[in-house]
């Protein structure tokens, strides 16, 4: 059993994004992240305490309330508000790789999405600074960006520890649409509402489809502010309202947003799982969806195609290419004998993802720090 030893007098600094709005559900994958965190530590006998700008009313969050506006500013200001209360706990930053260069010896950055480091970090005061730092990544593909964007940053300072999947919660139910159903059958598209999503690329090919394959269903869950900022997204009700139209013209069904507890339900009611996100630093949906036995058309793009085979639990296409998307599903939802062997493919590779994997590889990573730290 791993012991971090001092941190757990120390304890742990969670400090999410300032653009987070925290403790709402259902909520994004990076908050999901964050709280999964949380329990690994607290788990582990670690105490942990949560950062963040803003949260809802009720959430275990100690709120940063800042005064500077711009973003140069306003990071100093959360850095340093943080580490006053913080002064000798390991600290998680995530997306917020400013406290990198405060607290080198004791900050482990981590990142859900590509967020570079400042300006600063290349000024030769702070350049040893940043580079005494621990950046975590979710995907290979998102710490080859980083280490190109910042070439001063030594690759041993870096490691990937991917997102993990709850298999207690996520998993097979009854699937009677693991043999071939009578009937049509059920494509699945849960998140975000945004362009990066990919959800404008899937209607339009799910408008061409549909005519074709009238007996087959898309079902949408999610909406335009499932994470929660304290800024919202600028195309998510244009989107919802294109969702809103087509579900009229009875093209698709919007479930909307769900309770991450009712998300299994969700997975286990359809065929196929479509994930056509433009990038996607890692894809915890797609894992989800596979946990839950069903195969997997994803976007070659960022850690979607770490996750998904192509040919072996689902199919890759290029991003941003709806006719790609539409010869995706075509092929599945008329290809049974396919579709049920990428079925059965799913469960086998989502168990590489497992929350059990990630968190022994997360409380390594925090006894490395700790000791280098002391």
């Amino acid at each position: 059993m791993i012991d971090p030893g001092s941190v757990r007098t120390r304890g742990v600094a969670l400090v999410a994004s300032r653009l987070c709005l925290l403790g709402n559900d259902p909520c994004g994958g990076s908050e999901v992240v964050l709280w999964d965190d949380a329990r690994i530590l607290q788990s582990a006998g670690i105490p942990v305490r949560v950062y963040a700008r803003a949260a809802r009313r009720g959430a275990p969050v100690e709120t940063v309330r800042l005064r500077w506006r711009t973003a140069r500013l306003n990071t100093i200001e959360y850095s340093r508000a943080v580490l006053r209360n913080e002064p000798g706990s390991l600290v998680f930053a995530y997306n917020e790789p400013a406290f990198a260069g405060f607290a080198p010896d004791r900050t482990i950055a981590r990142f859900d999405w590509a967020t570079p480091l400042p300006r600063y970090c290349n000024w030769p005061m702070w350049r040893s600074r940043f580079a005494r730092a621990r950046y975590l990544f979710p995907s290979e593909s998102e710490r080859s960006i980083f280490l190109q964007q910042h070439v001063q940053i030594p690759r041993p300072q870096t490691i990937v520890i991917a997102n993990g999947v709850d298999l207690e919660l996520f998993g097979p139910q009854n699937r009677a649409h693991a043999k071939v159903p009578i009937g049509g059958l059920k494509v699945g598209f849960a998140g975000q509402w945004t362009e990066r999503k990919g959800i404008k690329q899937l209607l339009e090919a799910w408008r061409v489809l549909k005519p074709s394959l009238p007996d087959c269903e898309l079902d949408i869950a999610g909406g335009p502010h499932v994470w929660r900022t304290v800024s919202p997204a600028r195309d998510g009700e244009q989107l919802a309202e294109r969702v809103r139209q087509m579900q009229s013209d009875h093209l698709l069904h919007c479930t909307g947003p769900l309770p991450r507890k009712e998300m299994p339900n969700f997975w286990n009611s359809v065929d196929v799982a479509v994930v056509p996100s433009l990038y996607e630093p890692f894809g915890l949906v797609a894992v989800e969806a596979l946990a839950c036995g069903v195969p997997v058309i994803a976007a070659a793009t960022g850690g979607l195609k770490e996750i998904v085979l192509d040919g072996e639990c689902g199919l890759l296409v290029p991003p941003g290419d709806p006719v790609a998307l539409v010869r995706a599903l075509r092929l599945l939802l008329t290809d049974d004998q396919l579709r049920l062997r990428l079925a059965a493919g799913a469960c086998p590779r989502a168990k590489k993802f497992s929350l059990q994997d990630r968190s022994r590889h997360l409380l390594a990573l925090v006894r490395e720090r700790t000791e280098r730290a002391a």
